[in-house]
């Protein structure tokens, strides 16, 4: 394969369709600018129901150790609060995107790593729980929209998984563009925080971050992400390559040892049972 002229893969990444930013969040903000009440706000998230049950099953969620059920929005919305109820209908708004086949495996495994990312963010103190979980819920993003765009999608990322080589190399080498590339579209169209749209955008360019180029907050999203990863996958025989390669690299980031790994490990596998 010839060498790919940056003018093509431009137009390949210009190519790909990026939805523009929900009308519920458009709503939501301008029920705030307003001064609405947490009721006005849950009367506009009812409106959708699928948003609607999906927010009460996070905040009904073993991750949020609450010892009661919650059964309305007006609750959920005064427990999890505004900052968090938006970026958590910005999360859930990604299921919308359309795509030629069904991504429920995707969206379950992205809302667990979300969980877990929050989770561990939470045990650590001191990286901020709502980035991280918003961070779990996008750091792939651009799969969906790969998968929406090349109709062969979904065989480049088994074929990447059984050569066991990185997916972006394959994803340049039959789209020119890659998954962080389209992310990183979505998450700055969508109004995302800059340090979501730096982690997204470079969370599979660990060098960068070794030779001090991205700051080490965003780092600290990048390794977080990789140990979310890896825990979800603690039951399964599939080991994320950079864990495999930079974990040293990634707990030092955390100040995790491995005494604190193994404690993650059962941490995390109890919640899993729930």
């Amino acid at each position: 394969m010839g060498v790919i002229k940056e003018v093509d893969a431009d137009k390949i990444l210009a190519s790909i369709i990026i939805p523009p930013r929900p009308t519920i969040l458009l709503s939501i903000k301008q029920a705030q600018d307003q001064d609405a009440d947490l009721a006005e706000i849950a009367d506009l998230i009812a409106q959708d129901i699928g948003l609607s049950a999906a927010i009460l099953k996070t905040i009904n969620s073993a991750f949020y150790g609450l010892e009661y059920k919650v059964t309305t929005l007006t609750h959920a919305v005064a427990l999890l609060g505004m900052k968090n109820i938006t970026q958590l209908i910005t999360g859930l708004s990604l299921r919308n995107i359309p795509t030629p086949v069904n991504l429920d495996m995707f969206w379950n495994h992205s809302a667990e790593v979300a969980s877990i990312s929050a989770f561990i963010a939470q045990h650590l103190g001191s990286i901020n729980k709502d980035e991280a979980q918003l961070f779990g819920l996008f750091h792939d993003c651009g799969k969906v929209l790969l998968t929406s765009r090349f109709k062969d999608y979904q065989n480049t990322l088994e074929t990447a998984q059984d050569l066991d080589q990185p997916l972006i190399v394959l994803e340049k080498q039959r789209y020119m563009t890659d998954h962080t590339l389209a992310g990183t579209l979505l998450c700055k169209t969508w109004c995302l925080p800059e340090r979501i749209v730096l982690a997204t955008s470079h969370h599979h360019d660990i060098t960068l971050f070794l030779d001090g180029s991205i700051p080490d907050q965003v780092f600290s999203l990048v390794a977080l992400i990789h140990l979310a990863e890896y825990l979800a996958h603690q039951n399964t025989h599939y080991v994320d390559s950079e864990w495999l390669r930079y974990a040293d690299v990634f707990m030092e980031c955390l100040y995790i040892t491995d005494n604190d790994l193994t404690d993650l490990h059962w941490q995390v596998s109890q919640l899993q049972k729930y």
